[in-house]
């Protein structure tokens, strides 16, 4: 009982191959079983294509990866529904596929300003004495200085601004972050 070698069988796989009337197969597949598989989330007839286990799982990755989604937004779903007979709101199952009205994302603070208020004229004419405070200051900056924070404002990477004025990524951050804290200070007043 000992001496029993244990072998192991080498799994084969297939590759499900849908079959419709536009199909064309090949004379070595056509003789080949037809049986029904399902293909995502779907049954759908086919034919088993040999192949290897790399094969296989570069065919079928896509397909669990989409079918993994389908079930996560199902059950998100299931539990948003389960949420609204409750009563209650569930912020862990809301998501791309859930209305949600514009009051709501208001109350939340989603990022929308209200649109409908005018500023008065004082907020109006300090805006326009930061405005002009922060031009005076940014006009004192280094030459070097106003580059980094003028790409950084146009969204440049650290990385790319850096290549532009010949410094490391770390430089830039520490520089940016350096000179963004100064102009903080020195507008303290128009706040």
């Amino acid at each position: 009982m000992g001496n029993q070698k244990k072998t192991r069988v080498k799994q084969q796989y297939y590759i499900p191959l849908e079959v419709k009337e536009e199909t064309i197969i090949t004379k070595e597949y056509e003789n080949a079983p037809r049986q029904w598989s399902k293909i995502g989330n779907k049954m759908v007839r086919t034919i088993l294509i040999p192949a290897t286990k790399e094969q296989y799982e570069a065919y079928m990755r896509p397909e669990w990866k989409e079918d993994k989604r389908q079930q996560r937004l199902a059950e998100k779903r299931r539990k948003r529904e389960q949420a609204q007979e409750e009563h209650r709101v569930d912020p862990s199952v809301q998501g791309w596929d859930t209305a949600v009205s514009f009051e709501e994302l208001h109350d939340t603070g989603y990022g929308f300003m209200d649109d409908t208020r005018q500023d008065t004229p004082d907020a109006i004419l300090e805006k326009e004495e930061l405005l002009d405070a922060l031009h005076r200051e940014l006009a004192k900056l280094e030459e070097l200085d106003q580059t980094i924070l003028q790409m950084a404002m146009n969204g440049s990477s650290e990385a790319a601004i850096g290549r532009k004025v010949g410094l490391s990524q770390k430089g830039v951050n520490k520089r940016k972050h350096r000179l963004l804290e100064q102009l903080r200070e020195r507008l303290e007043d128009y706040r």
